[in-house]
């Protein structure tokens, strides 16, 4: 029961979900240039939004990026079988990680929903 705890507490999925925002910062930075801080900030917004609000709404606020990672996991998957020239090794943490990830979405969506969750009712 404590792994299910573990797995559906929004603040977990935040916590992980602003790890990949953060990494994703960094790539703007040192990589891609500040346009694709366009793209990372509204998604580290509706995470931290998730979290604020908490319950159903908050449930749907992290539901949107869920469903935006949902589209990245071809290539996830195709760099962890073919390796990935930019990111090299840093693929096999990266991409378990992210997996992890969205597993922590939804089974936070789910509690948050079904109204199981400690915060549901705040």
């Amino acid at each position: 029961m404590a792994i299910i705890n573990f797995l559906s507490d929004i603040r977990n999925a935040t916590l992980a979900n602003v790890v990949i925002v953060v990494f994703h910062i960094y790539i703007a930075i040192a990589v891609e240039g500040l346009d694709f801080l366009v793209i990372v900030l509204p998604v580290g917004a509706l995470i931290a939004a998730a979290y604020y609000f908490k319950g159903k709404i908050g449930a749907a606020l992290l539901a949107l990026p869920t469903l935006g990672y949902l589209l990245v996991v071809p290539d996830l998957v195709d760099a962890m079988i073919n390796g990935d020239a930019e990111l090299g090794w840093g693929i096999y943490i990266f991409a378990p990680f992210w997996l992890f990830t969205m597993l922590l979405n939804v089974m936070s969506i789910v509690a948050e929903v079904r109204g199981t969750s400690k915060y549901a009712n705040s």
